[in-house]
Order: structure tokens, then C-alpha cells, then sequence
């Protein structure tokens, strides 16, 4: 599940950011940045995204984000060091 998917999704289900962020507990700015990619998506949220398009997440999937959300964090920890 990729970024665009993730939105193609919620789309073809006629679903809002509102609706999915009240869903994910998140507020909907903060949904709308996992979308448009400027935000890692935690692994919960994005398993539970799975869960809402009844879709599943490929393990190479897991893999690529576990590694991006990995590298932005030691990116912002380099930042404000």
C-alpha cells in the first residue's frame, strides 16, 4: 500500500480525511499529512488503515515503511541535535 494508494482508496469508498481521522483517533490535518507523504504512517495506523479498505499490507510494504519511518527519525534527531 503506497502513499497514492492509500488516498485512491479512501476515495473510491467516498470516505473523508474527517471520517478516517476520527476513526484513526488522529485530527485530520494530521491524516492529511500521512496522505500527501509528510509524515511517516506509524505501522498501527497503517495496519488499521488496511483494516478499514479491507486490504491487506505486503510485508515488503512493512518493511519500506518501517525503514523511511526509521530514517526520518534520526533525520530530525540530527536536525535539532
Amino acid at each position: 500500500m503506497n502513499i497514492q494508494r492509500i488516498r485512491d482508496l479512501r476515495e473510491d469508498s467516498d470516505y473523508t480525511q474527517e471520517y478516517i481521522a476520527k476513526l484513526l483517533n488522529v485530527n485530520q490535518r494530521t491524516y492529511s499529512r500521512y496522505e500527501n507523504g509528510e509524515h511517516a504512517i506509524p505501522l498501527t495506523i497503517l495496519s488499521f488503515l488496511a483494516d478499514i479498505q479491507k486490504t491487506h499490507i505486503s510485508e515488503s510494504t512493512l518493511i519500506w515503511v518501517f525503514f523511511i519511518h526509521n530514517l526520518l527519525q534520526r533525520m530530525s534527531t540530527l536536525i535539532y541535535c
